[in-house]
């Protein structure tokens, strides 16, 4: 793959932690070049047990501890067939070269979903993931706009937006004609171009929770 289009990918897929300095967040393509070789496969972990986790990856010396109801940052490993593991939980697949995946944890069981990345560096990216058994929508707060149509439990969709500053709520329609229904809110971001970022929603009890979370990388080998 070429050098230019492997800068655009991880700019799009990846943010590095704010306690980067400001300069090294606008040459994250460089730094991630640096650390992730070319045609890299990138998996995480969303954790929806109620304790927390340590997931081993098939190629890395360490394991990635993961808080309860929280994405893991994103590990690199090369394409293949790769196994992650929870205790004696493991699931393996076949993870193809500059894709992105998100594990889910729940329940003593490990399902993969294929993230949606598209190559576009002047744009940010949304993906939104619905871990609830009603199907449902993110639209901004104000409930005007579709930003992701529609989609049921463990899907992702995702969509392109310019850079600004926005809040977003996920919504779900009781039938084709009916008012819809607010189920949650979440934080407002600042949305820069070139980055990814992810809105979750989940189950709370008898209600939902909200998840925002600007994509980050774990380079831990």
């Amino acid at each position: 793959m070429p050098a230019s289009i492997l800068r655009a990918l991880s700019v799009l897929l990846l943010t590095f932690s704010w306690s980067i300095s400001q300069a090294a967040q606008d040459g994250n393509a460089d730094l991630y070049d640096a650390v992730a070789p070319a045609n890299s496969a990138f998996v995480r972990v969303l954790n929806l047990s109620e304790r927390n986790i340590e997931v081993t990856l098939s190629g890395k010396n360490k394991p990635q501890a993961v808080t309860s109801g929280q994405f893991g940052g994103y590990r690199f490993v090369a394409p293949g067939k790769q196994r992650i593991a929870v205790g004696d939980k493991a699931l393996e697949s076949e993870l193809k070269a500059n894709t992105a995946s998100t594990v889910i944890y729940r329940d003593g069981t490990l399902l993969l979903i294929a993230d949606q990345f598209v190559n576009e560096p002047r744009k940010a990216q949304i993906a939104f993931y619905n871990l609830t058994e009603k199907p449902a929508a993110l639209k901004t707060v104000d409930g005007q706009h579709v930003v992701v149509e529609m989609i049921t439990r463990d899907q992702t969709g995702s969509r392109m937006v310019n850079e600004l500053k926005i809040a977003f709520a996920a919504f779900a329609a009781f039938a084709a004609y009916a008012e819809a229904d607010k189920l949650a809110s979440f934080d407002e971001l600042f949305l820069k171009k070139g980055r990814s970022y992810s809105y979750a929603l989940l189950p709370e009890g008898n209600g939902y929770r909200a998840i925002t979370l600007a994509n980050s990388i774990d380079p831990t080998e």
